[in-house]
């Protein structure tokens, strides 16, 4: 069965509405457990502690920084659809982790419905497109970028590729200048989701090439014209920057990981197991056997497609397909900071979908292999999905993501620093400094382990230590600023170095101006000085690049207790609760002031709340006893 695009399309409305039906079900059901997931990894900078997201006002900054921007480290990502649609989700549940995941999995199902539309344009067969949407939307390849929020990215470009691909083609059978239009605006959407949206152009003249089709010249020139307006936008408005960390590896040097790649994700697409993140930027000799299976496994590959590239144009441009949206993302070209990763497989495993769905299509309509056919099918799609399932658990716990991820990679400072991090944010802070310091013998210069160093030895009130650990991560990396800011809350507590704790303060500011601890701990200080108004300038600042932070309100609240003004710090305390139900110093100062206003009833209750959140406040229980 030679597939090749010919012919008007033969898809009835009810086969359009099940397959549609069932696509939207499949990825409801392999990911449904995916939306209790929580942030992990690069989740934290780009959604917890991204201001961008929180304020509309900052639309503009998201259109013209590059991703990660808002915490000094950005790299060469420019991605502000994704960023767009973290604002969205926040300004629905604002740090509601569900409804990030929600649209994560919703983004997944528009682009497989999207991948459905492309195929069937393409190859005019319901069948085959409705098997390789369903084998694109179960396989657990795609976890990566489906359960981890920050991997939203992939899906957004994928959907805008396909449906700028789809009315490239609709404006070859009807001219029209809004067909045109939505093609050029679908592209510009992809390539503000994703750099691989670069590879449509190169895509779209693939598949002329390998079916014989005249290119439609004027639509082709659009999408041209979009590349050339992207790339300039990017030099000349937001900027370059490296996608690869410290000095990169030469090209000879990165060669042999290119090959070990390839046999991984042959290995990943057929039989995905051991699937996880953190592969790293490993370097393999040119002797590694995986790296020889590569070079093998790509020469035979190639043989035998250009064998058939005439009889057979489908294999060919399935094959072609998978190559080419692997390229950028190959290290051939450049490096990047990872030979591999299985959210790469994103785009380049729909040529690999093409190829089975067909294998199993044509057996399908064998009527001595019908009923093996359907069998394969249901338990090919089954047994993905499964995995996915599965895979999706990972995700859901932070400890356990990290561990398993250690398990892979056990040399990986970074994975020993973030599994701390995991255990502090659960509470769980016995092992902390033993997790620590493992990741510093593995990497003497890991910055941030020595600065979450500092502050487990500054939990346990080994100052000196956190003193010394936060001057070491100062040391490493002087344009980081975490460890000022955490030796600023030691300083702040002793009487001669509060100056000290403002110059580190400023600094942190200087570094990273939107981190609002930075502003909110600086006003605490000018607050002792007496500096009301300089007080509230740096909490009003603090607020507004963090509206979530319970902490912020209530250092408000007793501001204008300090200035008499009670109604204005009531307002504060009920929004420090209304940001953290469980904040228990509201409700005390809450029922104190309550008390003050001789409004017991109040008083009692919020007393009451905050014994129960395990606070304790001797005098007030005794002062509202006859209350009660």
């Amino acid at each position: 069965m030679a597939l090749s695009p010919s012919g008007p399309p033969k898809l009835n409305r009810k086969f359009l509405l099940v397959s549609l039906a069932l696509i939207v079900l499949a990825g409801i059901l392999v990911y449904a457990n995916s939306l209790g997931g929580q942030l992990v990894w690069d989740d934290e900078t780009l959604v917890r502690y991204n201001p961008y997201i929180k304020d509309w006002s900052h639309l503009p900054k998201i259109f013209t920084s590059r991703l990660g921007s808002v915490a000094k480290e950005a790299g060469a990502f420019y991605r502000p659809v994704q960023t767009f649609t973290y604002l969205v989700n926040y300004s629905f549940g604002r740090l509601n982790v569900t409804g990030y995941h929600l649209m994560n999995m919703a983004w997944h199902i528009l682009a497989a419905l999207s991948l459905f539309g492309l195929i069937q344009i393409l190859f005019k067969d319901g069948k085959l497109s409705l098997l390789c949407a369903l084998l694109f939307i179960v396989h657990p390849i795609h976890t990566e970028a489906v359960a981890y929020i920050s991997g939203r990215a992939d899906s957004l470009a994928a959907f805008f590729i396909f449906l700028s691909f789809i009315l490239y083609l609709k404006h070859g059978e009807k001219k029209g200048v809004f067909v045109l239009g939505g093609m050029m605006i679908s592209y510009v959407l992809a390539l503000l989701s994703k750099e691989i949206s670069l590879i449509l152009p190169p895509l779209v003249f693939f598949y002329h090439y390998a079916f014989s089709k005249p290119v439609d010249k004027k639509a082709f020139s659009v999408l041209a014209g979009t590349l050339i307006g992207y790339i300039l936008w990017r030099l000349l408005v937001v900027g370059g920057g490296s996608v690869a960390e410290g000095i990169p590896p030469a090209f000879f040097e990165r060669l042999p990981g290119v090959f070990v790649a390839l046999t991984n994700y042959y290995r990943l697409l057929v039989l995905p197991f051991d699937l996880h993140m953190e592969y790293g930027g490993l370097l393999f000799p040119y002797a590694e056997p995986k790296a020889i299976v590569g070079v093998v496994l790509l020469a035979l590959t190639l043989l035998y497609v250009l064998s058939k590239r005439r009889r057979d144009p489908f294999l060919f441009f399935a094959a072609g397909w998978f190559f080419i949206t692997l390229l950028p993302s190959s290290n051939l070209f450049f490096p990047i900071n990872a030979y591999m990763a299985e959210h790469w497989l994103y785009l380049p495993s729909i040529g690999f979908f093409l190829i089975v769905a067909r294998f199993l299509i044509a057996l399908y309509e064998d009527q001595k292999h019908k009923g093996l056919a359907i069998a394969v099918m249901i338990g090919l799609l089954a047994f993905y999905g499964v995995l996915t399932v599965r895979q999706n658990r990972y995700w859901n716990n932070s400890i356990d993501f990290y561990k398993r991820m250690l398990h892979y990679a056990p040399s990986s400072s970074r994975l020993y620093n973030n599994l701390a991090k995991a255990y502090h944010d659960d509470g769980k802070n016995d092992e902390l400094i033993e997790i620590l310091r493992a990741a510093i013998q593995l990497q003497s210069d890991n910055a941030l382990a020595h600065n979450n160093l500092g502050n487990a030895y500054k939990e346990t009130g080994n100052f000196k230590e956190a003193v010394r650990s936060y001057q070491q991560a100062i040391a490493i990396d002087p344009k980081h600023a975490g460890p000022y800011y955490n030796l600023s809350t030691i300083y702040s507590d002793i009487e001669n170095k509060k100056d000290e704790a403002i110059a580190l303060l400023n600094k942190s500011i200087e570094l990273s101006p939107n981190f609002s601890k930075s502003y909110n701990k600086l006003g605490l200080i000018y607050l002792e000085r007496g500096e009301t108004e300089k007080t509230i300038e740096l909490l009003g600042c603090a607020m507004k690049l963090n509206p979530d932070d319970p902490e912020v309100y209530h250092n408000f609240g007793y501001v204008y207790i300090q200035t008499g003004d009670y109604r204005t710090a009531e307002d504060m305390y009920l929004k420090a609760i209304k940001a953290d139900p469980n904040y228990v110093s509201a409700y005390n100062d809450l029922a104190i002031i309550y008390f003050t206003q001789e409004k017991y009833a109040k008083a009692v209750e919020y007393c009451d709340k905050a014994v129960s959140l395990g606070s304790s406040n001797p005098s007030l229980l005794e002062a509202l006893k006859p209350y009660r």
